[in-house]
């Protein structure tokens, strides 16, 4: 069985805010708005299960909502007798399809979700065990604006605004991507390596940037420059090790954002695409993911207006 959306009833503790834009009242409701616990890697943000408060991976780069079987029975998750296969970096894993009575996002509850039973989660954040991740399943039913300058995450909706980012103010970089189904949904957008564009998918889950072997070639990177840099091992989904190879590029570009000098992991264990678009690049910009539409709005913190005293 595959695992499909989520069946979340939304309760009315949903925050509503509105900005006169003309003709129309602009309306923003927010659904989800939760701290994130961490400065820097993939987000992790603050939640309950079943009254049972815990930190979640907000997971851009994940199609099930996912969590670890070791915290199952411990966190009182109701077991459905089916069964998922889950794909990750480093491997794929069969789990047990799980249903939480409630999921507490801060400003909001959801009920009777399913999930993945499945994987190993290790760690704690601000005394919180990290038990799973969100993933798109759950975050696609929404714009997704994950903000590491300020520490938060908002699922939320728009409407009759004549802006896709309503509250941005200063510049706002677009950067085009698609909405792909391909065993789930996926945000992907191409990405330049050295000045060679490369497919990727924008992956917050992952800590670190990833470049798979053949995009590094194509961007002129040889084996024999890989076998002169750093190795690392990293560990994904199974936890099973994963080889990595730290490797200097001169210039990383996202859309017209170009970073230079950067130094990303290269190896294998990348499936369905080319690179992967980590957390590392968020640490000074807040991201808009939109639930339709070819754009997502990015914004350095040095560009966000300060908030009034």
């Amino acid at each position: 069985m595959r695992l499909g959306r989520l069946a979340a009833l939304l309760l009315l503790g949903a925050g509503l805010a509105g900005c006169e834009t003309g003709p129309h009242q602009c309306k923003l409701i927010t659904s989800g708005n939760m701290l994130v616990l961490n400065d820097w890697g993939s987000p992790i943000v603050r939640a309950a299960i079943n009254g049972h408060p815990v930190a979640l991976i907000v997971d851009t780069g994940a199609f099930s909502t996912t969590v670890g079987q070791s915290f199952v029975e411990p966190l009182g998750l109701n077991d459905t007798g089916a069964t998922v296969l889950i794909h990750g970096v480093g491997g794929q894993d069969y789990g047990r399809v799980v249903t939480i009575d409630t999921l507490d996002m801060g400003s909001s509850k959801a009920t009777n979700i399913a999930v993945a039973g499945a994987g190993k989660f290790v760690g704690k954040i601000a005394g919180l065990p990290i038990v799973g991740l969100f993933g798109r399943d759950f975050l696609g039913r929404y714009d997704t604006v994950v903000d590491m300058p300020s520490h938060r995450v908002s699922l939320v909706e728009t409407e009759d605004c004549e802006t896709p980012t309503p509250g941005w103010e200063g510049p706002v970089h677009t950067v085009r991507i698609s909405h792909i189904y391909n065993e789930g949904h996926k945000t992907t957008l191409e990405i330049r390596l050295n000045g060679h564009p490369t497919d990727a998918t924008l992956d917050t889950g992952a800590g670190t940037t990833m470049i798979s072997l053949d995009a590094a070639r194509a961007a002129g990177v040889t084996r024999a420059m890989l076998e002169k840099d750093p190795v690392s091992i990293g560990y994904g989904l199974t936890r099973d090790p994963v080889k990595n190879y730290l490797h200097h590029f001169d210039t990383l570009q996202v859309g017209d954002i170009v970073f230079r000098d950067v130094s990303l992991r290269v190896g294998e264990g990348l499936s369905d695409t080319d690179a992967l678009l980590g957390a590392d690049v968020l640490k000074h910009y807040r991201i808009w993911i939109p639930r339709y539409g070819n754009r997502m709005f990015v914004q350095h913190d040095v560009d966000i207006p300060a908030s009034p005293r």
